[in-house]
């Protein structure tokens, strides 16, 4: 199962290295039209911690 948190809840460092690096792939893919990409979430940095367990966390970004 997977959860959808939101982007700043994983804190602001977290969400600019998930950002640049969404967008230095989509960049290296020539990727011209914007389109929303799904990030997983580091468990141990998440913001939540261990509230929702062993479920996938993942962020949704669009680049």
């Amino acid at each position: 199962m997977t959860i959808t948190v939101p982007l700043m809840q994983v804190g602001i460092i977290r969400a600019t290295e998930i950002l640049h690096g969404a967008r230095n792939d989509a960049a290296r893919r020539h990727e011209a039209e914007p389109r929303t990409v799904s990030v997983e979430v580091d468990r141990a940095r998440d913001a939540e911690g261990d509230v929702v367990g062993r479920q996938r966390r993942i962020v949704d970004v669009r680049v």
